[in-house]
């Protein structure tokens, strides 16, 4: 089995299971992680639930997710705080090719 690649995170259980019924008709096996911590009334413990499928189908359900309207290009981007971190990260990787 390939390994497992976070796609999104769903403070709610509902909407991961929204989804995840959405990605099984469309044949797409996909797997919550923390599902069960979120499940007892602790939503967002953990960073909600996260949407994993395996390295193989990771396009495939980011273009059905885009197209079913779950997520937008824009959900794609990096946050700024990452943005950030390898603009800082680059200065070091250019000096170490100097």
């Amino acid at each position: 089995m390939n390994n497992l690649v976070t796609i999104k995170s769903f403070a709610s259980s509902v909407d991961f299971e929204m989804v995840k019924s959405y990605l099984a008709s469309c044949g797409i096996e996909c797997f919550g992680r923390d599902e069960i911590t979120n499940r007892a009334n602790l939503n967002g413990v953990n960073g909600g639930v996260k949407l994993q499928v395996s390295e193989d189908k990771v396009e495939e359900t980011i273009n059905l997710l885009l197209e079913g309207g779950y997520i937008t290009k824009e959900d794609l981007e990096p946050v700024s705080e990452i943005k950030w971190l390898d603009n800082i990260l680059s200065k070091f990787r250019s000096n170490k090719n100097d």
